[in-house]
């Protein structure tokens, strides 16, 4: 094939493309998603660096130090000691994974447990499910108090010979809520259990919203008793998808899951994650939006999303047929509507574009960065037109 009939080709697959998948390159009405449109120069690293493979990390020595600046600026985030380690991996999934395989492996060789459980609130997010099931441990669910963090005496009640950890929440998916951790943390120095944190969300917020002059809770390492915790790259930072993290306080506790890999070009590799292959573009892209835009560029997007997300709230409170589930403590907003049930008014608010998400028994939205008071203003017009027109 000649190179003017390779072009052509290469554009017409393109041109088929951008028609197959014109109505998803765009975030304009999406208001259920944790995740808004990279940057413009994280879209020019995808395109650029793509052939970069962290699994592999002797052939790509200089993006391997990138890594590892971009968990050392996580781990400080987090308040992490000098003692941690940690690793980049495909999301809080994979994270939330990696805290319970740790856990349990952790509970197996200090407390001699061979098939325990684990403890999560009742927000937790379904990762969890998962990591309980892949690792065959019984989970036990603990319920919500009133101010939707979990209910620490239930915790207290929950523990027993068999419990391998606790799981606490730091920005919940559901309501944006942090639970106790400082009292989780207690617990578990008290009983000598594992306890991860799943920050994923909040964890690249928090720091920032201290920064604006708001208080925040002690969600990180400086609770005592927190072993690990997850934190998204790929969120409220905007950096490429996918992108997660987890730091651990000491690289004694993941002796009982790091694994050597004897055949890739470096001979000592040694890897925490459950992924091999592993794309570099992510880790680029962070560390050129830590680095180079740096704290203003976050605190620009962790304040915009914050007035974004009190003008939404009090334009749904104008609304009568409306009622708000809670106040926000994040960007995530709850509410119902006297008129519809959540699911109906999902359905017609897609028919005018608009996703949304169910949550418990509201509808819920998340306020990230494409998410403007404009856009606002238009999902308030036609929630109005739609409420309307059921009356």
């Amino acid at each position: 094939m000649s190179y003017l009939e390779e072009e052509k080709t290469f554009n017409k697959i393109i041109d088929d493309l951008m028609v197959l998948l014109k109505n998803e390159d765009s975030y304009n009405q999406v208001l259920s998603s944790m995740c808004s449109p990279p940057p413009k120069i994280a879209r020019e690293i995808a395109k650029i660096f793509a052939a970069i493979n962290l699994g592999d990390p002797g052939l790509f020595p200089e993006t391997v130090k990138l890594e590892n600046e971009v968990l050392a600026h996580l781990a400080d985030l987090l308040h992490a000691p000098s003692s941690w380690t940690g690793a980049i991996t495909s999301g809080g999934s994979e994270s939330n994974l990696v805290g319970c395989w740790a856990a349990r492996n952790w509970s197996k060789e200090n407390r001699g447990i061979e098939k325990g459980k684990i403890i999560f609130p009742e927000s937790a997010h379904v990762s969890f499910e998962k990591a309980a099931d892949l690792l065959n441990l019984e989970s036990e669910w603990i319920p919500l108090n009133d101010n939707f963090q979990v209910d620490i005496e239930a915790v207290k009640e929950a523990i027993d010979y068999r419990t391998v950890g606790i799981v606490g929440i730091a920005g919940a998916t559901g309501t944006g809520v942090c639970d106790d951790i400082n009292a989780l943390s207690d617990l578990a120095l008290e009983k000598n259990l594992y306890l991860h944190v799943d920050a994923a969300h909040g964890g690249t917020i928090y720091p920032y919203l201290k920064k604006l002059g708001h208080d925040v809770p002690k969600y990180g390492f400086e609770n005592p008793g927190v072993k690990s915790v997850t934190i998204d790259t790929h969120k409220i930072l905007g950096s490429l998808i996918p992108g997660g993290s987890i730091i651990f306080r000491s690289e004694e506790i993941t002796k009982t899951i790091i694994k050597s890999i004897t055949y890739l070009s470096d001979s000592s590799t040694k890897q925490l994650t459950i992924t091999g292959t592993r794309p570099g573009t992510s880790v680029i892209a962070t560390w050129v939006l830590l680095k180079n835009l740096g704290e203003s560029y976050i605190l620009e997007r962790v304040k915009e999303s914050f007035e974004v997300t009190k003008y939404l709230t009090q334009r749904l409170k104008e609304i009568d047929k409306i009622e708000i589930a809670f106040e926000p403590s994040l960007n995530i907003i709850g509410f119902t509507c006297s008129q519809m049930t959540n699911e109906d008014l999902v359905k017609e608010l897609l028919k005018k574009g608009w996703h949304l998400s169910i949550y418990s028994n509201w509808t819920r939205i998340v306020v990230m960065s494409h998410v403007t008071k404009e856009v606002i203003d238009k999902f308030i017009n036609d929630l109005e037109i739609v409420l309307n027109k059921e009356m």
